[in-house]
């Protein structure tokens, strides 16, 4: 049976996603990774208007779940799953069934994004004729194998003051806008840092804590055109693993990186990162579907 999530299944639900996203093979991206940080992400669906969050059933076991983390003012969405611990097919079909209505009556995409090891997603992905337009590699580094170069360099956060040059160097299509970066960056654990030179912004690297005292991951870094291979994106780098090391704690520390960018994958190898996992992305445009004819 699928349901509508409710307020009183959220500890149980939330518990077992974090179970679930615990295992490579049920992977999905997106969703949070702390079990308090999965059952907020989750009641915040439950506070919405309509449905954005299905639960599936077996008399009183979960056995699957679909989330939609909205972005309204963009009108995409997120797929927190489907997961599904047995009868896969069948309960995706029937949790996306039940999620449709939503997502034609607010969106206009929704994006999907899994490691290569989560067959029975990647399969419904191909079902369900999602795009794929992008594969990406997620390397690791360990705090074990980081030297910090102490170097003094001029790096510092960023407030809002530089939004208009942050957004300059921020990539079109990336899955926070400028904005949503800023506002993340104001949370505990969570940095955005510019490389200035001569008072102008040539550079910004953006690390967020994943697991506190475990886990970060570097979400993204990016260097002014005119001031690549001047050493801005290593230096960068060098600084946000540094306080991530240090002031975070974090035991090792993500970046990803597309297939096809072959020399950002070298600098980060050298660096110390080595091949972790490939994520597959996937977007679907969603068309909403003509009423019933009647018939007189």
């Amino acid at each position: 049976m699928i349901k509508e999530l409710e307020v009183k299944d959220l500890r149980p639900v939330s518990e077992w996603l974090h179970r679930m996203n615990d295992d490579d093979k049920h992977f999905v991206a997106w969703l949070a990774s702390d079990p308090k940080e999965i059952f907020e992400q989750i009641w915040g669906l439950t506070q919405l208007n309509d449905p954005f969050a299905f639960v599936a059933w077996d008399d009183d076991e979960i056995v699957g779940f679909l989330g939609i983390l909205p972005f309204f003012e963009q009108k995409v969405c997120r797929l927190l799953g489907p997961f599904a611990t047995k009868q896969e097919t069948l309960i995706f079909e029937r949790l996306w069934q039940k999620a449709s209505l939503t997502l034609e009556m607010y969106f206009d995409a929704a994006k999907l994004a899994c490691f290569d090891v989560n067959i029975e997603l990647l399969a419904f992905a191909e079902n369900y004729e999602f795009e794929l337009y992008n594969i990406e590699k997620t390397l690791r580094l360990d705090k074990s194998s980081f030297t910090p170069s102490f170097s003094d360099e001029p790096i510092r956060p960023l407030d809002d003051d530089r939004k208009a040059e942050l957004d300059s160097l921020h990539p079109d299509g990336a899955y926070y806008t400028t904005a949503q970066m800023m506002e993340l960056s104001r949370e505990d654990g969570h940095h955005l840092l510019g490389y200035f030179d001569e008072g102008v912004l040539t550079g910004y690297i953006y690390m967020e804590t994943i697991l506190p005292g475990e886990e970060g991951e570097i979400c993204f870094v990016n260097v002014a055109s005119g001031d690549q291979g001047e050493g801005v994106g290593s230096a960068l780098l060098d600084y946000a693993l540094s306080t991530g090391f240090r002031d975070e704690s974090f035991s090792y520390i993500t970046i990803s990186v597309r297939e096809a960018n072959r020399a950002a994958e070298s600098l980060y190898k050298r660096i110390g990162f080595y091949e972790w996992h490939t994520i597959f992305a996937y977007n679907k445009t969603i068309e909403t579907q003509p009423p019933p004819r009647l018939i007189h």
